[in-house]
């Protein structure tokens, strides 16, 4: 009896063991597909990572290209080719010429579309394929290779106006702000003037009392400009020193020289509000303002607004959200010592903007940090960018 029970045990434990066996071996098999499997996920999924950054990378080359010199169609391309068989892309390396292409156009941000054509471009597309790339498992499945797709847009900045507001209170003839004001504006206008496009530039002054300044019995070529926006004359206004232009040497020639700058040449306060705000007005609503152009304000000052009296910041603030209310980017810079960088801050941040900082003191330094300060908005604002 006893030879029978352990006879009985061990056939079920036999029983047992073998079908653990053929469970182990089942999970195994779903084990080793989930392994496959995630390999060759990932392997799709860095292609397609390296073949986005190489369109990128071509349509950003290109479009800089044409920024450089607009009339070079055929240079862009070529760029745009070169780029993307700069990047290693899959096993095979490289991106086959034939599988990329290239179109010139022109990009709308306001209707976030691109059509091919065109002339000036101010955009390119960029789109590639890496083909032929072997899977590592799915060749079990009859999946023996796969093709990664990627598309790219870069623009360069549409059609700018642009107001410079100036700061020319009496604290500009301290520490050689002043000269370093005639010094550094002009990179403005060249850098600019260097990215090619459509663009205009006029100034607006920083700012007056309309019952005390009078251009016309000083001998000045400014206007008192009239944007009804301001409630008392202790307000101040802007002073516009010249409209919208895109004769940029003209430009560079009257409104920025030195007869025109100077300091304390309106007042010893500073009105930033105001000043702020009829640039944002004209850009608006100016005869030479442009309905389709991007509108951008470079507010520099040296000192706190003090205009109107006793809450020249609070002003200053309110008058930044009119501008962000009317699609209107500040790009601030300080400059000396004294400025109110809190403030110049706070107003480019109200307004999508960005804030450079000029501070220091003596014309040499103030020079230096001013001209630089004026190319590095130049250049925010006339950035390539990827759009698509």
């Amino acid at each position: 009896m006893y030879n029978v029970l352990a006879t009985v045990i061990a056939v079920r434990k036999r029983r047992r063991t073998g079908a653990a066996m053929v469970l182990m071996l089942l999970l195994l098999i779903v084990v080793l597909a989930m392994v496959a499997f995630s390999v060759d996920l990932g392997l799709m999924v860095l292609l397609r990572a390296q073949i986005q950054n190489a369109v990128d990378s071509g349509a950003l080359a290109a479009t800089l290209k044409l920024q450089d010199d607009p009339g070079e169609l055929d240079k862009a391309e070529a760029t745009a080719r070169e780029y993307v068989r700069l990047n290693h892309v899959g096993m095979t390396a490289l991106v086959p010429e034939y599988a990329i292409e290239v179109e010139q156009g022109w990009f709308d941000c306001e209707t976030d579309t691109f059509t091919p054509g065109g002339a000036p471009p101010n955009a390119v597309r960029v789109f590639a394929r890496q083909v032929d790339q072997p899977f590592f498992f799915a060749r079990v499945f009859g999946h023996t290779t796969f093709a990664a797709p990627a598309p790219a847009i870069a623009s360069s900045a549409p059609n700018l106006d642009v107001m410079m507001v100036l700061d020319l209170s009496g604290s500009m003839g301290d520490e050689g702000r002043i000269e370093a004001l005639r010094n550094a504006a002009p990179t403005f206008v060249d850098v600019i003037e260097r990215f090619g496009g459509d663009d205009q530039i006029g100034v607006m002054g920083l700012a007056a009392d309309p019952e005390q300044y009078d251009p016309v019995a000083r001998g000045h070529t400014g206007t008192l400009y009239a944007s009804g926006l301001h409630p008392t004359a202790d307000h101040y206004v802007g002073v516009l020193e010249a409209v919208l232009t895109g004769d940029l040497e003209t430009l560079r020639n009257n409104a920025l020289n030195s007869d025109v700058l100077q300091d304390g040449k309106y007042t010893g306060w500073t009105g930033t509000g105001a000043a702020l705000a009829d640039a944002a007005h004209y850009l608006t609503y100016g005869p030479q303002a442009r309905e389709t152009a991007k509108k951008v304000i470079v507010l520099m000052s040296d000192g706190h607004a003090n205009k109107p009296t006793g809450n020249g910041p609070g002003y200053a603030l309110e008058m930044a959200d009119y501008a962000a209310g009317h699609d209107v980017t500040v790009y601030t810079v300080s400059l000396g010592d004294d400025a109110d960088v809190a403030l110049m801050q706070a107003i480019a941040d109200r307004t999508a903007g960005q804030h450079f900082d000029a501070t220091g003191s003596g014309v040499d330094e103030l020079t230096k940090r001013l001209t630089k300060a004026f190319k590095h908005a130049a250049e925010a604002i006339k950035r390539v960018q990827l759009v698509r």
